[in-house]
């Protein structure tokens, strides 16, 4: 048995986890280091030369980029810009790279991570591991789209499609319990995208639960001031096993 209740939590001060994982141990491999996702940047992301003539010479993309345990690029979100027209290089970029996966206690993981493209008219753009600085550079940067956080938005999103997680079995010993927290964003659709836990949850059997649960949920879209909108979130699950019965 386990406990929760669909109650998003807050994002005004976002604690983000550094190397975040969808907690999907898949394959072994020898060595017992840990090694965060490595991309190949076989592709530039080069600076829109059409942007030039309107007077803009800089600009920045965030963009999500979730990868599965075999390197295979499963999902990329852009949250954040400067100018649209620097999207389409950086998803054309994301999608011509290849990925090695993490590695997490000697084994191969699926990993998500927030990547920063700083254009520059003069280069293709720079492209950083965002995850330390996301906030800072979120909220300080003048973009024009970015996550709209829970308290912005006209109401909290109402779940219309739920999946409970269960506790497989043997992981929680009777009468204990575990909390986990997964996060993840609503697209303008209501769409569930790259849920995660943090690197120390990757291998745990109930933060797989947890997330491959939250995949699946769908929302009424998010809409801040009657425009819909996308919204970084979190969801807390308290799992509790039942104590023996004498």
């Amino acid at each position: 048995m386990h406990k929760f209740r669909v109650k998003l939590l807050c994002l005004t001060a976002i604690a983000l986890f550094g190397a975040i994982l969808p907690a999907s141990a898949i394959l072994g491999v020898e060595d017992n280091d840990d090694a965060g996702l490595s991309i190949n940047q076989s592709v530039p992301a080069v600076f829109p030369s059409g942007l030039l003539m309107q007077g803009i010479h800089s600009g920045k993309v965030r963009l999500v980029v979730s990868v599965d345990a075999e390197g295979r690029l499963v999902d990329h979100l852009v949250v954040a810009y400067t100018n649209e027209a620097f999207v389409a290089s950086a998803v054309r970029a994301v999608e011509g790279w290849t990925y090695e996966p993490a590695r997490v206690r000697g084994r191969l993981h699926a990993s998500r991570v927030e990547l920063l493209f700083d254009f520059k008219s003069d280069l293709n753009a720079t492209v950083l591991n965002s995850d330390s600085n996301f906030l800072q550079d979120l909220f300080g940067v003048k973009y024009v789209f970015k996550p709209s956080l829970l308290r912005d938005l006209d109401h909290i999103p109402t779940p219309v499609h739920v999946v409970t997680p269960s506790i497989p079995e043997g992981v929680l010993a009777p009468g204990t319990e575990r909390i986990v927290t997964v996060e993840f964003y609503i697209d303008q659709e209501g769409k569930v995208r790259v849920p995660s836990v943090s690197r120390e949850k990757a291998g745990d059997r109930l933060a797989a639960v947890a997330v491959s649960a939250v995949e699946q949920w769908l929302f009424e879209p998010p809409l801040c001031k009657g425009r819909p909108v996308l919204v970084l979130a979190q969801q807390e699950f308290r799992f509790v096993a039942k104590p023996k019965i004498k």
